[in-house]
């Protein structure tokens, strides 16, 4: 069967659009990973640190150990005087399963993406009388899934033979994005009540799109479709620049912008839409970032925190194509008992998804011989293949996390932290024209803990 089957300008009889149908759903799905981050789209912002984790994030305007400043609001360097240094690590347990549906028939599809561990290490140094600087690495986004044993079934319930029970094919998807983030910051305390901050991010970013493995029900279909992946790496940079302000002997505010990092992932997936193969680049941009928050002591042994992240989703490279800007409000607390130090948290994140995605994702023409962006009059809209694409993406349709931490002083130089961490199932599904019916149910979990030494 040649390539010119599959050209819907060469469209020709019911049958050949049957296996048309089965082939687009095919090519949306192999441009879909799950997600890794654990409250706001792909980025981890301050969620798994050993302290931070525990206040659901809410740790941008009177963190509570080094990490938490040089990767969240870098104004915040000066509340750490003399020597700090943070090691910790969390283990982040995303829980996708999708759903394809078409004519009576449901196939289930669980991610096998699990067991990330995000490592964090920070220090800083008070070099003169309210100057202080920093530095650490972090993880601090991600995507991931993997379909290999438990394949997406494309064409679910279009009746072609010869593939199987209940589906045209099974689409063994092996998609991954990192982001490791090695971070410089400086602060200085201009006056008692404010200071200014700012940090410079060179960002490690790891790529991967499409199939790997084998792949059934797609005979017709030209080149090797279950190898269109390749695994691919880049370098970028961002900047932070924040402030914090003393109102009161017991309450603080504070505000900072975080620039975009994009990174440029070279010849990452295979084509042959359009002749002969080739390997697309895409541009993957971690969003601009805003976040004002305020911090209080009601109490000598009570902290409060609230804080608001602001990310412009639909300015980013590649994710504006399926994600809304989006807000969240985090709140966290902290009692201290003695040695013991109790904490809190909860955040909440208004919803993601674009309800009207568009065509493309981050430009891709195709993956393999099928092509993206394409419409048949009352039988596909252009926009269908990306609703397959939100759904099977593991999107973070949570909107609801709670956390909990505990920290103990040994002494005032050492302090051991550990948190756990929820975020509530949430749902979303998208209707097609003739493609049928997608859905996605997703959770995750996450423990993590550290050490925090002061001199």
């Amino acid at each position: 069967m040649n390539r010119e089957l599959f050209s819907l300008k060469n469209y020709q009889g019911i049958n050949s659009w049957k296996l048309r149908k089965m082939s687009l759903l095919a090519l949306a799905s192999a441009v879909s990973p799950s997600v890794l981050a654990l409250n706001t789209g792909t980025d981890l912002n301050l969620s798994l640190k050993p302290i931070a984790g525990g206040m659901a994030g809410a740790a941008y305007t009177k963190p509570q150990e080094v990490s938490a400043a040089l990767f969240g609001n870098p104004a915040t360097l000066t509340q750490f005087k003399g020597f700090n240094f943070g090691l910790g690590a969390a283990i982040l347990e995303p829980e996708v399963d999708n759903y394809q549906s078409n004519n009576g028939f449901t196939n289930h599809s669980h991610s096998l993406a699990q067991n990330y561990i995000a490592p964090d290490i920070a220090l800083s140094g008070e070099v003169s009388p309210g100057f202080v600087i920093g530095a650490g690495v972090a993880v601090d986004s991600g995507l991931g899934a993997d379909y290999r044993t438990q394949p997406i079934n494309g064409g679910a319930g279009l009746g072609l033979g010869g593939a199987g029970a209940g589906g045209a094919a099974t689409l063994p998807l092996n998609v991954e994005l990192l982001s490791f983030s090695a971070n410089v910051g400086t602060a200085y305390e201009l006056t008692p009540k404010l200071s200014l901050g700012a940090a410079l991010t060179v960002g490690f970013g790891l790529g991967q799109f499409g199939t790997a493995g084998n792949t059934t029900g797609l005979g017709g279909l030209s080149g090797d479709f279950g190898g269109t992946t390749s695994s691919v790496h880049n370098i970028s940079i961002r900047g932070a620049f924040g402030a914090t302000y003393q109102l009161t002997q017991d309450v603080k505010i504070g505000a900072s912008v975080k620039t975009p990092l994009e990174y440029n992932y070279r010849n990452v997936l295979s084509t042959t839409v359009g002749g002969a193969q080739e390997y697309q680049s895409v541009k993957v941009e971690q969003p601009l970032e805003a976040t004002w928050g305020i911090a209080a002591n009601p109490t000598t042994n009570l902290l409060l925190e609230a804080d608001v992240a602001w990310k412009n989703w639909s300015q980013s490279s590649l994710y504006k194509d399926v994600y809304d800007d989006q807000f969240l409000a985090m709140f966290g607390g902290q009692y201290n008992l003695g040695n013991w130090q109790f904490r809190t948290g909860y955040s909440y994140a208004t919803q993601l998804l674009r309800d009207e995605p568009n065509g493309t994702v981050g430009g891709f023409k195709g993956v393999g011989s099928l092509p993206l962006d394409t419409s048949v009059p009352g039988v596909l809209n252009n926009n269908d293949l990306v609703k397959v694409v939100q759904t099977t993406l593991g999107p973070v349709v949570w909107q609801h996390t709670a956390t909990a931490g505990l920290g103990y002083a040994f002494s005032p130089k050492l302090r051991l932290d550990a948190f756990a961490a929820y975020a509530f199932e949430g749902s979303a599904s998208r209707s097609t024209l003739a493609l049928g019916e997608y859905a996605v149910n997703s959770s995750e979990w996450a423990l993590g803990a550290g050490a925090n030494f002061r001199f």
